[in-house]
């Protein structure tokens, strides 16, 4: 059995706890209340959760079928499948997922007044409304934002200053994007918004993360197409990621550089843009394929540690993070994680399950003096929305240190 079909089931047996504690909840509060008579109410309450809980069950009977329709809902969906399905399950996993705090601070607020008050039924009712004012209230939040961050591309912007660049360069632009993940919900108009977004910010150099599309080689060539549109002065470069190597690396490889875009494995290139230079250190790291360590030093021992440095990576491991930093790199740039693409926030606790994988899930990290740049990402992968975690592309807006102390800060 497929790991994504594996995990999907085992994240299903979590759910229904989740929803059958979140039914519960809302049943005591419309019966409190009297808003639905007793049958009708938990028919329709089960029925919501069986719609809603579609998904897994076709997924897992279309696998046991030998039908494809469990591949196309879990590596890239679309059409009628992405309607009946794949939505409603995530939008209704997300519901859920932010209720459940929230229920749970009722039941604390129920003991509360229950000790304070002398009247429990006034109690219970006031609860009763509660509860279903958080519900609509948080139905309505997850809503918007799941909408939002979903087709919001958000610009993350740091300004770094080094003694590398020179004092004749006011400013280089480096743009980072990563995991475009083309495929029947990324597809041209979507892309085309993305590029058009890159070639605003007039950037001198562009890096790429890898994972060009979700799957399979139907979208290489569009994709390649659309990203060979960006306009950067002195190119665009870029590594595999694990999607790449699940589809076809060769095929890959080629079409990108046929759009003017240089793949880099496991090499190193030396860029001269304008008065300035950069050392490009591109390493495939990936869940089938790691670099080997001695290739690494070999890589890192060769670089010239006056100019910039920049290691350009998939996956953002903390032992490859950790290598960079100790071998004096300036910026390693990675993607992979999305950002968690779906993520649960509890009172300023985020939750997600990338952070099973590594500690850098998203954002600007300073190790060292080194700056670690993580990517959202723009494109999708097993969930068909954003949550918390909008798309994103990065701007690195570096600019020489007029003293030591404003060095890479």
């Amino acid at each position: 059995m497929p790991w994504l079909l594996r995990m999907l089931l085992n994240l299903t047996v979590l759910i229904l706890l989740a929803y059958g504690y979140v039914g519960w909840k809302l049943n005591q509060a419309l019966a409190q209340l009297g808003l639905l008579p007793e049958p009708r109410r938990q028919q329709l309450i089960l029925v919501v959760i069986v719609l809603l809980n579609l998904y897994p069950a076709v997924v897992l009977v279309s696998y046991i079928a030998g039908s494809n329709i469990w591949s196309i809902a879990l590596r890239g969906g679309g059409g009628l499948v992405d309607l009946a399905l794949t939505y409603p399950f995530w939008v209704g996993l997300l519901l859920v997922g932010q209720l459940v705090p929230f229920l749970l601070l009722t039941e604390l607020a129920r003991l509360g007044l229950w000790l304070l008050s002398k009247n429990p039924a006034t109690v219970s009712a006031w609860l009763a409304r509660l509860t279903l004012l958080v519900a609509c209230a948080v139905c309505v939040y997850t809503a918007i934002r799941i909408y939002f961050d979903t087709n919001h591309i958000r610009l993350r912007e740091r300004v770094i200053y080094t003694p590398k660049l020179a004092p004749a360069v006011p400013e280089l632009r480096i743009v980072h994007i990563s995991d475009v993940q083309v495929d029947p919900r990324t597809g041209p108009p979507l892309v085309n918004k993305f590029v058009h977004k890159i070639n605003g910010l007039n950037p001198d150099v562009v890096f790429f993360s890898g994972d060009l599309v979700t799957s399979g080689t139907q979208y290489i060539e569009q994709a390649a197409t659309l990203l060979g549109q960006i306009k950067a002065r002195h190119g665009v470069f870029a590594c595999l990621g694990d999607h790449d190597y699940w589809a076809d690396p060769q095929w890959i490889t080629r079409s990108l550089r046929a759009n003017g875009i240089d793949v880099i494995e496991d090499n190193r290139r030396l860029l001269t843009l304008g008065s300035s230079q950069i050392e490009l250190t591109g390493v495939t790291n990936i869940y089938n394929r790691r670099p080997r360590a001695s290739w690494l030093q070999h890589l890192a021992g060769t670089k010239n540690n006056h100019l910039i440095s920049v290691f350009l990576t998939h996956q953002p491991t903390d032992a490859l993070i950790g290598f960079a930093r100790e071998n004096g790199y300036d910026l390693f740039l990675a993607g992979h994680t999305h950002g968690g693409q779906v993520v649960l926030n509890y009172f300023g606790i985020r939750l997600t399950p990338v952070m099973l994988e590594t500690s850098f899930l998203s954002g600007f990290y300073q190790v060292g003096h080194m700056l670690v740049s993580v990517s959202n990402g723009f494109g999708l992968t097993f969930a068909p929305v954003r949550f918390q975690a909008p798309a994103e592309i990065t701007l690195l807006r570096l600019r020489p240190a007029e003293s030591p102390s404003q060095a890479w800060q």
